[in-house]
């Protein structure tokens, strides 16, 4: 008898070796603790919900109310408000809850002599009661869940297709839409989702090839770093952001969109004729649109997360643009009119002119013609150069407008082959508009306006390739 005793014994203890204690089923753990198995494994009947619940006490009396605190807080849960004040008093007086139609089916206390009692209680409801229970706070956030659901897989079709940009704002849109409202899954968390979005952003990087640095030309490449898939990103919206100066010598920040299209790659020419000659390209996902909306609904730290990701994978391109001219002597002469046509004595629209081609590293010299027609200029200045810039400017108009005086002042520049006599460029006619509290103030910056902008297009066709 002792024999087949230690036989059984020795059978239950390599049972229990061969199931880690995390998978054992709730049979086995219910026998192994000596509890009825619907503790851990209440029978599910149809269109019934079935909840178990545990006090532990001293006394037995408020182990037993734990028991039913812990039942109200499972169905609280489940219809997505709080349901303990409603119903505490009928449940612990009653064994019951009549808009749920639930009952205690099962109960059982264990005692653990010194340290209490255990009290566990199955409650037995009607599911249809309790789902028309639901708050529409809970409504809406499963709701919100099966729309989060529906953009991740969006999302992930839109990563297969090398789409990575489109990945990472539906991600966006999806942690906008968790940021509405409670969700019960971390992974529909805001913070979880934008995590998500700033993983995709880390795993890009640009790289730039067939670099001209003088003539600020580039071919950008946007790729991914994991090789699990094709690198290449397609249809990604790029922004090139560098320094211009426009026609009235102001510098500002100017930037251009480009596309990856199928290609994974885009070839930037710098099409903006006001682009500095000196500087650099900085080339970054735009995501703009996407964080302009993210401001309005997230946090001020997770834009800035956001930001962040997307400036540290931008590249920067330098370059140095170099003129059709460079190493040439240039001279330059600008004549000003005043309204009646004769020759002036001034050099405004000349000064400015020749100061916003040397922002270019144009050097020219000034010269001083007398009033003759081109056609006889040209054969004066032969062998003095290689080229000149040859002008003039007069006042069309001066009227007073209230307390100032306004003047338009028109005119061109042409550039001329010293050697052959060709006209090489010709800003055609420009006219500039000037204002100020004398005739002759509104008449200086007239002419100033007019060498800037003359400059402006010079310049531009200078550094054309």
């Amino acid at each position: 008898m002792k024999r087949l005793f230690l036989k059984a014994c020795l059978v239950l203890f390599l049972s229990l070796m061969l199931v880690s204690c995390s998978s054992l089923s709730s049979l086995v753990r219910a026998q192994v603790e000596g509890l009825p198995s619907w503790i851990y494994s209440p029978q599910q009947r149809s269109g019934e919900v079935s909840f178990v619940g545990k006090g532990t006490a001293p006394v037995n009396y408020n182990a037993r109310l734990l028991a039913y605190e812990s039942i109200l807080g499972q169905i609280s849960a489940y219809v997505g408000e709080d349901v303990y004040d409603m119903y505490y008093r009928e449940l612990t007086t009653t064994n019951a809850i009549a808009d749920f139609n639930l009952t205690i089916a099962s109960e059982y206390t264990a005692s653990e002599g010194r340290a209490g009692f255990d009290v566990y209680l199955l409650a037995r409801m009607d599911e249809a009661l309790l789902s028309g229970r639901r708050t529409s706070v809970y409504n809406q956030m499963i709701k919100r869940e099966q729309n989060i659901e529906a953009i991740l897989e969006k999302a992930d079709q839109a990563y297969r297709s090398n789409n990575d940009t489109g990945a990472i704002k539906q991600y966006l849109q999806a942690a906008m839409l968790s940021a509405e409202g409670p969700v019960s899954e971390r992974k529909f968390e805001t913070e979880t989702l934008v995590d998500k979005a700033i993983s995709f952003i880390e795993s890009l990087r640009f790289s730039l090839r067939n670099q001209v640095e003088e003539e600020a030309r580039v071919t950008v490449y946007l790729r991914r770093k994991s090789r699990l898939l094709s690198p290449k990103v397609l249809n990604a919206s790029i922004n090139a952001t560098f320094q211009a100066r426009n026609s009235l010598s102001e510098t500002y920040t100017d930037f251009l969109q480009f596309n990856t299209a199928s290609d994974g790659y885009f070839l930037f020419i710098p099409y903006n004729q006001g682009l500095v000659k000196d500087g650099q390209i900085v080339f970054s996902l735009d995501l703009s649109s996407t964080i302009d909306q993210l401001e309005e609904t997230l946090s001020v730290e997770q834009v800035a997360s956001i930001k962040e990701a997307v400036s540290a994978i931008s590249i920067t391109f330098p370059y140095t643009l170099t003129s059709t001219v460079s190493g040439k002597t240039i001279l330059s002469e600008i004549q000003e009119f005043t309204q009646e046509g004769s020759l002036g004595r001034g050099t405004q629209a000349l000064q400015v002119f020749n100061q916003e081609l040397s922002l270019d590293d144009i050097m020219v010299e000034e010269i001083d013609l007398k009033q003759v027609d081109i056609e006889n200029q040209l054969p004066a200045l032969q062998g003095e150069a290689d080229l000149a810039f040859l002008g003039s400017v007069g006042v069309v108009s001066e009227q007073q407008v209230r307390d100032r005086s306004v003047v338009v002042a028109s005119g061109n520049v042409g550039l001329y082959d010293l050697k052959t006599g060709s006209l090489l460029f010709d800003t055609l006619s420009v006219e500039a508009v000037g204002s100020g509290e004398s005739r002759e103030e509104a008449q200086r910056v007239a002419f100033s306006r007019f060498g800037s902008i003359a400059a402006y297009l010079q310049s531009a066709w200078l550094f054309k390739r």
